[in-house]
């Protein structure tokens, strides 16, 4: 298998909104790698273009997260459409064509950028394994977290190039199809099979959290991460070191939630544990997540085990200011430029330009049935904070009320509340820690646990609002607790209803419905698993990159 990977040293200044003065040294035009690997604020800015290239569109700007990846997912439906519809290609990789020639290209561009940001990721590496202390404004413990963060990286991209090209581990036939590389450059890696791929994923994972820890588990380590205002926006929780100083810290360590911190590693290897079917050793990963827990001076901060919708529970969505409800996200990749450089505006158009309807993803409630519970014997739409509060019709008359887009990419005509909710691409959330949780007890039939897990995050999703009851009479009414089912067939139907509301336009459904072969709706009387041939996307024919 020939891949050839290039590294491209032209990175841009990432320049979080929190962490704006994150690097002095901004390298302008092509600098070479000598260059970069003389300082420390050379290291810092390479980091900085590995972040940068991991949002990429072909990468989590937009194909892994609201793009291709969730129109395999069969979430979003054109049935809406109306007028010429020409060649759609998210309605292609809805169909599943990826051979066709309107798709192709963007499955090979994620393989290639995937690769691309591997590469970089391997030269950083190498260059500062053995680079000197003294380079680095924080020492040893800064050389250490930015090398942590580079194998972090290797793993994370390696590990999601897997689960797009590879067998999922339930149907592993052996083959060897995606490479891991470890190595700058590297002319001609061969793919490995799926278990040896998620053993290097897993060992780069714990070699990540091994050089992160020694920072994020200091004062101000915790600090940069002891909640979702901290980790995304550099605002400090009271107690906690720099707190109302913000001005004062090193941009660098600030904004930690973009970037693969100790905690958000070790989030990552939970979801990596449960995919290799490590369901112990996930759970255990997971719980450990959740209770982390950040001290300050008389202060202590759960990082982690915490929903906080207040930001969204208001009707008028051009006033909503945190649609990524930051205080679950663990990680997230950062670009201050979204609205621009992935056109958002075409895909989450708040009402039709005449005939012209853009990218318009809408979502299939009628056939997927998200909002209905699993046994369809009720309806929760009006009770459940991500439909009421998270979902909105475009202004068209002509479309029907059921269909609707992900408000999460809402694009407020407010310049700075739009930056502020588009600027954060989710990547993993504690959520999903829970989930790993509930399905480990299930598995082991522990249906009481695994519920009261569930139940408790629809509570957390539960608003009220005026329901019809008998004879006419309005009834004020909540999401109820889910029936404890004591079988793994009905608790895996309950986990994968939540996850279809939990992960709207987020990347995260095609991942799940691949490891559990779970059956979805294709069309009337068709509803089933995807087979290997349609969840599995083709290595290109070209490698060269």
């Amino acid at each position: 298998m020939k891949i050839f990977l290039q590294i491209v040293l032209l990175f841009s200044l990432l320049s979080l909104s929190s962490c704006k003065d994150w690097l002095d040294l901004q390298p302008e035009g092509q600098a070479t790698s000598d260059e970069l690997f003389s300082t420390g604020d050379g290291y810092r800015s390479v980091l900085a273009g590995i972040y940068e290239a991991m949002a990429s569109k072909n990468l989590y700007g937009v194909e892994l997260q609201f793009g291709i990846i969730d129109c395999i997912s069969r979430q979003y439906t054109w049935n809406w459409k109306y007028g010429e519809q020409g060649t759609n290609m998210y309605q292609i990789a809805r169909d599943l064509d990826y051979y066709n020639t309107a798709l192709r290209s963007t499955i090979d561009a994620i393989w290639k950028d995937g690769f691309n940001v591997v590469a970089n990721a391997n030269n950083l590496i190498q260059n500062i394994e053995n680079a000197s202390s003294d380079l680095f404004a924080g020492g040893d413990v800064e050389r250490r977290m930015i090398l942590g963060e580079a194998y972090a990286c290797r793993a994370l991209v390696h590990f999601d190039l897997l689960r797009l090209f590879a067998p999922a581990p339930v149907h592993d036939d052996g083959e060897q199809r995606v490479p891991y590389v470890e190595d700058y450059p590297s002319i001609q890696p061969n793919g490995i099979g799926v278990k040896p791929f998620l053993e290097k994923v897993i060992r780069d994972l714990n070699t990540a959290q091994k050089l992160t820890i020694d920072f994020d588990t200091t004062a101000l380590g915790m600090s940069m991460n002891a909640s979702g205002k901290a980790r995304f926006y550099g605002e400090l929780e009271y107690g906690m070191e720099g707190y109302q100083k913000e001005g004062e810290i090193d941009g660098f360590y600030l904004g930690r939630g973009f970037r693969l911190n100790y905690y958000a590693i070790t989030a990552l290897l939970a979801r990596v544990y449960q995919y290799a079917g490590m369901y112990e050793e996930a759970f255990h990963t997971a719980d450990t997540v959740l209770n982390f827990k950040a001290t300050g001076t008389g202060n202590t901060y759960e990082m982690y085990s915490k929903d906080d919708f207040g930001g969204i529970q208001v009707d008028g969505y051009e006033e909503k200011n945190d649609l990524k409800c930051i205080s679950n996200l663990i990680f997230a990749i950062y670009n201050e430029e979204a609205y621009n450089d992935y056109n958002l505006g075409s895909f989450f158009q708040k009402k039709a330009d005449g005939m012209n309807q853009g990218n318009w993803l809408m979502l299939d409630l009628e056939n997927q049935k998200i909002f209905q519970r699993s046994d369809e014997s009720m309806d929760e739409s009006q009770v459940d904070i991500r439909s009421r509060y998270l979902l909105y019709k475009p202004e068209d008359h002509s479309i029907g009320e059921n269909y609707k887009i992900s408000a999460k990419w809402y694009c407020s005509d407010d310049m700075e509340i739009r930056k502020k909710n588009v600027q954060v691409l989710p990547v993993i959330r504690t959520t999903e820690m829970r989930y790993i949780m509930a399905e480990y007890y299930a598995r082991n039939q522990q249906f009481n646990e695994a519920y009261g897990i569930l139940n408790t995050i629809r509570q957390a999703r539960s608003t009220f609002a005026e329901i019809p009851g008998e004879g006419g009479n309005v009834e004020w009414k909540t999401m109820e607790e889910l029936p404890v089912a004591q079988n793994y067939e009905t608790f895996q139907k309950d986990l994968i209803r939540d996850a279809q509301r939990e992960w709207i336009s987020e990347g995260q459904l095609f991942y799940l419905y691949k490891r559990l072969d779970a059956k979805i709706y294709f069309e009337e009387g068709e509803i089933r698993a995807l087979n290997k041939s349609e969840y599995m996307l083709p290595v290109p024919d070209d490698q060269s990159m």
